[in-house]
Parts: structure tokens; sequence; C-alpha cells
């Protein structure tokens, strides 16, 4: 409740502090750019998929990418209109097992999906200050920025390490589903250590989607007509991307309009456009995820059915 409640103050404070002058004034071109991010989005999404379907395999649990992507779309629904950080993870957790039987496998599935996220986001971060240095000339800024990623590797280290202990799931075994749940992310984890090839594609879809995400926010920026470079994008999005998973609003709002103000002010823009270039950001990824909405409306039943019937007419087929 004070998360629902802190958003509803949030989106009250942004919209008074838009400059509604420049957003009426974006034009044709603008509004072409806008459909070529909502485009570059949701081609993001589907290679989420694909990522998400090569981490299944590196588990040897079965996949289709059709149902991947509609879940990946009704988890987004779900992580932008539920007052909870983990919540759309939970439904394509929860779905995914309904289709292959495989709960603990399918909850690994997702929390080392994510990891390669926590990972790619951190080296883009780091990658964008060795080609434009100056992005470390920004005063405290850069600090904040540099402390963000070596945190999130730091974090994801950790993480990692908790879940290749075998102690920790011996210690847990009383709870039968968070045991089974660690055994899946310990055996997960040994496979893609035992198959360092498996990696490759796991990270190099997990990379094109950060690219698609980059894309998105630069065409964005400029329908604002906001003048930002690329390599400043490379390391202020994936920042930002680090950062609105902070859980004190739904959807991060007003923690990524916030960072994207206190990011672009040495570049001279200032807090009203960069809070309308977030909530472009925002609405734009909600718009994505609105096509996600059947699907969480009818709930798992119509995915496992159209499952169950492809099954049936394969077998039938053979």
């Amino acid at each position: 409740m004070l998360r629902l409640a802190s958003t509803v103050v949030m989106i009250y404070v942004l919209l008074t502090k838009v400059d509604w002058t420049s957003v009426t004034q974006i034009g044709r071109r603008g509004f072409g750019l806008i459909i070529i991010s909502f485009l570059t989005t949701l081609l993001g999404i589907v290679l989420s998929g694909y990522r998400w379907q090569r981490v299944l395999d590196a588990l040897e649990v079965p996949s289709r990418i059709r149902d991947l992507v509609e879940l990946q779309l009704a988890g987004m629904f779900a992580g932008n209109f539920l007052p909870s950080t983990v919540g759309g993870d939970v439904v394509r957790a929860t779905w995914l097992a309904k289709l292959n039987k495989l709960g603990a496998d399918s909850a690994a599935s997702v929390v080392l999906e994510r990891l390669t996220g926590w990972l790619v986001l951190p080296l883009l971060v780091l990658a964008g200050m060795l080609i434009d240095p100056g992005v470390l000339h920004l005063g405290g800024i850069s600090k904040v920025i540099l402390s963000v990623a070596l945190l999130t590797l730091s974090g994801l280290v950790a993480v990692v390490a908790i879940f290749r202990s075998s102690n920790l799931t011996r210690r847990v075994r009383r709870i039968k589903a968070i045991a089974e749940l660690l055994q899946s992310l310990y055996s997960g984890l040994g496979k893609l250590q035992r198959k360092p090839s498996t990696l490759l594609p796991v990270f190099g879809w997990a990379f094109m989607y950060q690219v698609c995400a980059l894309l998105a926010s630069i065409f964005a920026a400029q329908a604002l007509h906001i003048s930002i470079g690329w390599r400043e994008m490379l390391v202020f999005i994936p920042t930002v991307a680090m950062l609105q998973v902070v859980p004190l609003t739904i959807g991060g709002l007003g923690i990524r309009e916030g960072a994207l103000v206190l990011m672009l002010h040495p570049l001279g823009i200032g807090s009203a456009q960069a809070i309308a270039f977030g909530l472009l950001v925002y609405a734009i990824n909600i718009g994505a995820s609105l096509l996600g909405a059947p699907s969480f409306a009818l709930g798992s039943s119509r995915i496992v059915a159209r499952y169950v019937a492809t099954v049936k007419g394969v077998s039938g087929e053979r």
C-alpha cells in the first residue's frame, strides 16, 4: 500500500514538472521516432525470450520461443502494473512450470536469466566509460555511476557464490520449495560451469537485448529534441536500469526520472526535459507491456492449452 501511494504521489509530482509545451511540439518526425522506439522495445522483448530459451537449454528444459515471448509480455505487464518488484518473474516462473512440470528448474531459469542481465548492465557502463573518458569528469555523478556499476558486479558475484554453496541448500532443506529452487540453481550453475560454451549465446542475446533498450531510449530522446551522444547514453541508460529496480514505486517511477535529472544536468539538459524523457521511456514500456494484458488476464491456462494442443498435433502426425 505504501508503494502504491508513493507511486500516485510521484505521478502527480512528475506531471507537474514536465514542460508540456515542448511535448506538444514533437511533430511528425518525433512521433515517427516514438513508433520506432516502441518497435525496438518489442524487438528487445523477443530477444529476451531467446536469451531465456538459451538458459533453459543449458538447464535441459524444453521450451518454445512463442510461449516464452508471451510469458515475457505477461510478466512485463505484471511488473509494470502490480506493486511488486518480482511479480513479473513469479508469473513467468509459475506459468512456465505449468507447461513443463518442472517447477524448480523453471524458477531457476528465470533467476539465472536475470543474473545475466546484472552482468551485462555494469559491463556496458564500464565499457562506455572506457570509450568516452569524459564521462568520468562529471563531478559527483561520475562517482555515483561508477559505484552503482561496481556494487552491482560485487552483488552478482556474492549471489552466485551463495547459490554455488551446497551448505545453503542443506540449511533450508526443511522448506521444500526453497530447497528445490536452490538445488536447481546450484545444479544449473554447475552445468553452465561445466559447459562454458553455453554461456556465449546466453550473454550474446543478453547484450543484444540491452542494445535494443539503448536504441529505444536514443530514439525517445531524439523525439523530444534532446541531444545526447550515444556514448553518454551507453553509460546513463544501463545505470538507470540498475537503479530503477529499487522497490520504492511501481515500475521505478520517479527513480528513473530523478536519476536522469542528475545525470543529464552536467550536459546542460534541464530537469523538465529529463523528466519528460524518463516518462516517455516509461510510457513506451507501458505500451509494450499492454500486449501482455490478454495473456495475464486469461492466465496460464491459455498457454498451457495451446501447448497441449501442439504436442497432440505433433504426436498425431508422427
